[in-house]
């Protein structure tokens, strides 16, 4: 692992944003933190399999898998019910931070119509900021194919959120 980090150490640097990814996925807070404990299971056992690679791209092609065994298992997706735990971001004033949250809020909805594998890639890019790279490697799939995903995630939300809540853009906000 990255010099030698602990288990233990990792789950505190990245249990939060796992949780914000699965719950993103999955919008149910018991199944996420479910997913979330499975995830760091796994990542204990399955240790043999990292590669030198950055620890968080890798714990989150683990979370990913995690989270395919369980809806397969399962077979239900619940969608967006609740995001309370929007984003923490600082903001010049109420107004923006309203503005802002709302507008994620509805870029949220329209995220939660694609189908899992654009709403996973366009989620890991726009929200989390992976690398097309770090894309390619979770879900093991070109980089080309990561960029066209994106490209067309990105317009059915922007058609998504123009259809049903008049969006401009966010130049003003600075998204």
């Amino acid at each position: 692992m990255e010099k030698d980090i602990s288990l233990e150490q990792i789950y505190s640097l990245y249990m939060k944003d796992l949780y914000q990814y699965i719950f993103s996925l999955c919008k149910n807070k018991s199944l996420a933190e479910d997913i979330v404990q499975e995830t760091f299971y796994r990542a204990y056992f399955y240790i043999d399999s990292y590669q030198e690679e950055k620890i968080k791209p890798w714990l989150f092609k683990v979370a990913n898998h995690t989270f395919i065994d369980v809806i397969r298992k399962e077979k239900r997706i619940t969608y967006y019910e609740d995001l309370d735990h929007l984003i923490e971001r600082q903001v010049k004033s109420a107004e923006q931070e309203y503005l802002l949250k709302d507008r994620l809020d509805h870029w949220f909805k329209a995220l939660a119509s694609l189908s899992v594998s654009k709403r996973n890639v366009v989620l890991l890019r726009d929200y989390y900021r992976f690398s097309y790279q770090e894309i390619a490697d979770i879900f093991d799939i070109s980089i080309a194919k990561v960029k066209v995903s994106i490209y067309r995630g990105r317009k059915e939300v922007e058609k998504k959120m123009a259809e049903e809540y008049e969006y401009k853009g966010d130049e003003e906000l600075g998204l």
